[in-house]
């Protein structure tokens, strides 16, 4: 499966703009509890965004991050994920210390597009919270940009270890096949 990768894509001040929020987020249940296996939106060591989009705005700069990857994509006319909930097409997850994501692979647009997710990790976790797609490990670094389609393919991350949360952004874009495959 292919991976887009564009390096130190936000800088260090937009991510911690980010964390800010999500800091904050987390305080005020603006992202509660997840899902894993047979959690059914119980768990609660990876917290998000996905169900809890009347609990909050997303400031400007989150805004800003997606019309700069709409433009270094070409997707400025790409109808944005609705599927998965979140808001505005961006889902934010933040996974605390030995939470982790489940293998899986996302749910589809419908019959004929996917979800084009366009990540970006804004905090590292001190050790563990390591990517998988398709059964290879993708080595990301906080302000990077990666982009694949989840809903073609399995994909999770190891435990988080140590004391720092994990902090991803996704932003999420329906897309078919054919489209993906002119990048």
């Amino acid at each position: 499966m292919k991976v887009l990768f564009s390096p130190n894509f936000i800088s260090a001040e937009t991510c911690a703009a980010l964390n800010a929020w999500v800091d904050e987020g987390v305080k005020n249940k603006w992202l509660d509890k997840g899902i894993s296996r047979g959690s059914d939106w119980a768990y609660d060591k990876r917290v998000t965004t996905r169900n809890y989009a009347d609990r909050f705005e997303y400031p400007p700069v989150v805004y800003e991050v997606f019309d700069h990857i709409s433009a270094k994509l070409g997707l400025q006319d790409t109808p944005k994920s609705t599927v998965g909930a979140g808001k505005d097409g961006v889902v934010v997850s933040c996974t605390l210390p030995g939470g982790d994501v489940y293998p899986h692979q996302d749910p589809m647009e419908g019959p004929d597009l996917h979800v084009l997710r366009c990540n970006i990790m804004t905090r590292d976790s001190d050790t563990g919270g390591e990517l998988y797609i398709g059964g290879k490990k993708i080595d990301i670094g906080v302000g990077d940009l990666h982009c694949y389609l989840p809903s073609a393919v399995e994909h999770y991350v190891t435990p988080v270890e140590g004391n720092t949360s994990r902090i991803l952004w996704m932003f999420g874009y329906k897309m078919s096949l054919a489209d993906f495959g002119r990048f």
